[in-house]
């Protein structure tokens, strides 16, 4: 390995470090949900929108994101939505009225949103042509352990010092990532003048990278992995014991990292990301079945969120596998914001309701049904870029 590569790996490690906390501006509030009930008694599912109300930005703007990001400098708007970040975690440490938290939530997204589309649109630019697959499978991960990382460090914070403290920690943590890819990511000097952006263009975009198979099957995929992932790690728990809440909220998600990080890369290195991926959300969609016959074992619930690895592992991969130009990757990694804040906002608030009234029922409906239509997309899609 050349000091070069080493360089590099070394950058995408603080990149991946960085989409972790973006992962904990979701995990911060799914986490530590029992606090917010108590935080703001009374609202029932409405509650969940404390966690969906992040990706209303990524849905409105995920594709845009790219666009802007492409043509402005992803190191100078990473940046940016750090320093933003790291500032509305702090003021939602003011614990403000739920309207203002509420509201909060929303402008947040925009700092989620950033960070999602530019870190691993650097790592793929970055990574060495041998690390990419590894890199990309890397970076798929960051959501499992951000859920891993607040539940066994997170979860135990907020109960001995109050909420209020975990949300200054991760604002400050936010800001240092910020301090060092400051210094890890090198300026860029545009020489030519930016073109301001026009409305037909922005439409034009999303024609482009909606009817493409290639460029959207990453984002298509990834909006059934973004509704399940989160609600089902936020609201499984509460089919156990508050003793064990803790626990399972850590161990879910990180069955996931480990299934991504150890058989999914095996995988990638011999079939393709496709098939990993789709292979992910079928063995996902029996566990579900097997959930609602085991009567809500945790350990089948487990395995069924591990499974989710593969389908981390292959959509990353994915991205630069199908789309071989930088502006391609960058409008895959927008769409895929979009797709996965979509999912994310109407995930939770959806499971929550069919939870409060069908119970374990709805959880599992849910789950399979996801998972199918996720499987189901991709090979839909694989098929039309084979006509190609």
């Amino acid at each position: 390995m050349t000091q070069t590569d080493g360089r590099a790996r070394l950058t995408i490690f603080f990149l991946w470090i960085t989409g972790i906390f973006a992962a904990g501006q979701f995990a911060k509030v799914a986490v530590v949900f029992p606090l917010f009930r108590a935080l703001y008694p009374g609202l029932g599912p409405k509650l969940g929108f404390l966690i969906s109300a992040l990706s209303v930005m990524g849905l409105v703007f995920g594709l845009f994101a790219g666009m802007i990001l492409s043509r402005y400098g992803f190191r100078k708007l990473l940046m940016l939505a750090l320093g933003l970040g790291g500032a509305l975690s702090l003021f939602q440490a003011s614990q403000p009225a739920f309207g203002l938290m509420l509201a909060s939530r929303v402008l947040e997204g925009a700092s989620h949103l950033m960070i999602v589309v530019a870190a691993p649109t650097l790592i793929g630019q970055i990574a060495p042509p041998a690390f990419r697959n590894t890199a990309m499978a890397l970076w798929s991960t960051v959501f499992a352990v951000a859920f891993a990382v607040f539940s066994w460090l997170g979860l135990p914070l907020a109960e001995r010092f109050g909420l209020p403290v975990l949300l200054i920690v991760h604002g400050g943590l936010l800001w240092t990532m910020a301090l060092i890819l400051s210094r890890r990511l090198p300026p860029v000097v545009r020489r030519e003048p930016v073109a301001a952006l026009r409305l037909r263009e922005i439409m034009a975009k999303h024609v482009t990278a909606y009817s493409s198979p290639a460029i959207a099957a990453p984002a298509a995929g990834w909006l059934f992995y973004a509704m399940a992932f989160v609600a089902l790690v936020t609201v499984f728990p509460d089919f156990v014991s508050m003793d064990q809440r803790g626990v399972i909220s850590g161990v879910m998600p990180l069955a996931a990292l480990s299934v991504s990080m150890t058989l999914g890369i095996t995988l990638l290195r011999f079939v393709s990301p496709i098939a990993v991926l789709v292979s992910g959300f079928s063995i996902a969609a029996i566990l579900a079945l097997c959930l609602g016959l085991g009567g809500g074992q945790a350990w089948i619930a487990v395995a069924m969120i591990a499974s989710l690895g593969f389908v981390q592992a292959g959509s990353f991969a994915s991205i630069p596998v199908l789309n071989a130009t930088h502006e391609d990757q960058s409008l895959a990694n927008g769409a895929l914001a979009q797709t996965g804040n979509f999912g994310n906002l109407i995930g939770t608030p959806l499971l929550l309701w069919l939870v409060e009234r069908f119970g374990l029922s709805g959880l599992v409906g849910f789950a399979c049904v996801v998972f199918c239509f996720g499987a189901l997309v991709h090979l839909w899609l694989a098929r039309l870029r084979g006509r190609l």
